[in-house]
């Protein structure tokens, strides 16, 4: 089993190999669809799913375009379905003002626009195929899931947490604190050999 990171812009996707098939893990910002699709066919890639983190724009803004590319299956935690299937923007909970302005100034870019895709199938805890595992992990928004792959004892957690050079701690951006935490401990308990997350430097270790 490999994990492979995409850049894309100020987020990434993943597109895990797990022997029998391939998963993408997110989509991007509107715009990104193309991009992924042009990683994937310089791959010879054929998906098989497309698993959202979350419904904020920035991972599923780049799902109605990806949908031209490719008749894998879409999924998402059912709180998050009414984002996907109706394009809608689920503005970030922020908590400092210095983020406040930051999204303010840059509203029509965080913010774009987008059109919505029908998802083919809801996320559930517990095994999605052979090697990789759905884990409820809320608090960033109510409909954050990660993915365990025992395999390679690895997790890609989405926003659940955020890489630095020094280590993984909790995102700037979360809408139930006590929630995120025990996520967070969720993530801990599992003593992963590493973490993929969606923004900043992905790595192990633990600064929470």
């Amino acid at each position: 089993m490999k994990v492979y990171e995409i850049p894309l812009r100020f987020v990434k996707s993943f597109l895990i190999d797990y022997d029998k098939g391939y998963i993408l893990v997110d989509a991007g910002t509107p715009g990104s669809g193309k991009r992924i699709a042009e990683f994937l066919n310089s791959k010879g890639v054929k998906l098989d799913y497309v698993i959202f983190t979350h419904s904020h724009p920035d991972h599923i803004g780049g799902a109605y375009e990806l949908r031209n590319y490719t008749n894998a299956k879409f999924a998402i935690d059912a709180n998050g379905v009414d984002y996907l299937r109706e394009g809608k923007i689920r503005e970030p909970v922020l908590h400092s003002t210095s983020l406040k302005v930051l999204f303010a100034l840059g509203k029509p870019f965080f913010f774009k626009k987008f059109s919505g895709v029908k998802e083919d199938l809801i996320l559930k805890e517990g095994e999605l195929v052979e090697g990789v595992e759905v884990l409820r992990t809320p608090g960033h928004t109510n409909d954050s899931i990660s993915l365990y792959l025992p395999t390679i004892n690895s997790v890609i957690v989405g926003d659940t947490l955020q890489g630095t050079n020094k280590g993984l701690k909790y995102p700037l951006i979360y809408e139930n604190l006590e929630e995120l935490i025990k996520s967070v401990e969720k993530i801990k308990s599992l003593k992963p050999s590493f973490v993929y997350v969606s923004h900043g430097k992905s790595g192990s270790n633990f600064l929470v």
